[in-house]
């Protein structure tokens, strides 16, 4: 019983921990550029509600620790709340009491302001590609073949004519370079035909293949529906390890960003075309039960303590990584309330030459949180299914 209680204790630790940092990362983005350009920032915080902790810096911005720690913060002068919308009370007052409103946000040219918005998501993407990069400068990557072994009776590699022994060297005029490759192209296009060419017997084979939706495990043990083959990989294939130095390993994660990027784009697209149905989003809660998942199963590995933690450390770092781009993902949609919903308020005022006016954009962050209040909803539910599923 105590130590269930260690367990949920430390997995809590790690999830806030990842959370917090992630988020922090992200305002900081968003700080970083306000300050550049010589902004009042009047609050910096991770988490809302009441402070547990404060500090006010010489700049005069305020540092705090929030008690409810699900998100995160950057106040300018003039804001009416955590979401940046402009106070128009707040900002007549500061006209009216300040000679020089040059350090206000609101006040700044539009592409400024933009450029403040848009480095919070940056800033998540530039932190994911340095996490995957760590995580393979510290332990190198191997990448098998796409060589087939088996291919399961009825499955849809045997509809397409891909025989054992096979080599898949293309798929819809992509080179494939090995299996992982191979699989993550695959798994996005569930009932979508593939063309794809083989290598048998020292010369190319041009097939077309359509995927499965099949339910399956993903790396924590959740369930999860993608596409599939139904093929395994041969025993003979050949195995290429690869080491990487800090520039290396900086591309390797910054190509990695990228091909979170698409995926994501890609699934979120066949959402809309009715090819998925969505149950693969998750929010705070997936995150906190993948995160949970780890943690306790490495924690009750029977390996050395040392190991336990490296694998941990080697673990969080690809799930914070792509968190990470999922956080400033999410962010760039164009949502009011969200960074993207600004983005699009500026583009507006770019083109006409002055901002929506203020009771159009009050008009704006209510249908933005009514929105976002859907969403939660929704993926709720998702949430639920999926820790069903780590628990069944």
């Amino acid at each position: 019983m105590l130590l269930d209680i260690l367990y949920i204790l430390l997995s809590a630790f790690v999830f806030f921990a990842v959370i917090s940092g992630l988020i922090f990362f992200h305002e900081l983005g968003h700080y970083s550029i306000a300050r550049l350009f010589k902004m009042k920032v009047d609050r910096f915080s991770i988490g809302f509600g009441k402070p547990i902790w404060k500090r006010t810096a010489k700049s005069g911005t305020t540092w705090a620790i929030s008690n409810i720690p699900l998100g995160g913060y950057v106040k300018f002068a003039g804001d009416a709340g955590a979401a940046s919308n402009p106070d128009e009370q707040a900002l007549e007052k500061i006209r009216s009491e300040q000679s020089d409103i040059s350090d206000i946000f609101h006040f700044r040219p539009v592409w400024q302001r933009a450029l403040v918005v848009l480095a919070g998501p940056i800033a998540n993407f530039i932190l994911a590609a340095i996490l995957f990069g760590i995580a393979v400068l510290w332990v190198g990557t191997r990448h098998p073949e796409a060589l087939i072994g088996d291919v399961v009776a009825g499955s849809a590699a045997e509809a397409g004519g891909i025989l054992a022994g096979d080599r898949v060297i293309e798929m819809d005029g992509r080179t494939i370079n090995d299996w992982l490759e191979m699989s993550q192209h695959i798994q996005l296009r569930g009932g979508t035909a593939i063309e794809t060419v083989v290598e048998r017997g020292g010369a190319p084979v041009s097939l077309t293949v359509t995927p499965r939706m099949v339910e399956d495990e993903d790396f924590v043990g959740g369930r999860m529906t993608r596409g599939q083959f139904g093929v395994s990989l041969s025993p003979e294939a050949e195995f290429e390890t690869r080491r990487y130095n800090p520039a290396t390993a900086l591309l390797f994660g910054t190509k990695q960003v990228g091909s979170t990027l698409s995926a994501t784009g890609s699934y979120i697209g066949r959402i809309f075309t009715g090819k998925e149905d969505g149950k693969q989003l998750g929010s705070i809660l997936r995150i906190g039960a993948m995160t949970g998942k780890v943690t306790v199963d490495v924690a009750k590995s029977e390996r050395p303590p040392r190991e336990r933690v490296r694998n941990l450390l080697f673990v969080l770092l690809n799930l914070g990584a792509g968190i990470s781009v999922a956080l400033g993902f999410a962010n760039l949609l164009p949502i009011p309330m969200l960074d993207g919903g600004h983005l699009v308020f500026y583009g507006y005022e770019a083109i006409a030459g002055k901002p929506l006016s203020q009771k159009k954009q009050e008009i704006g962050f209510r249908f933005g949180m009514t929105i976002l209040l859907g969403l939660f909803i929704v993926l709720t539910i998702n949430d639920i299914g999926y820790i069903g599923s780590l628990l069944s």
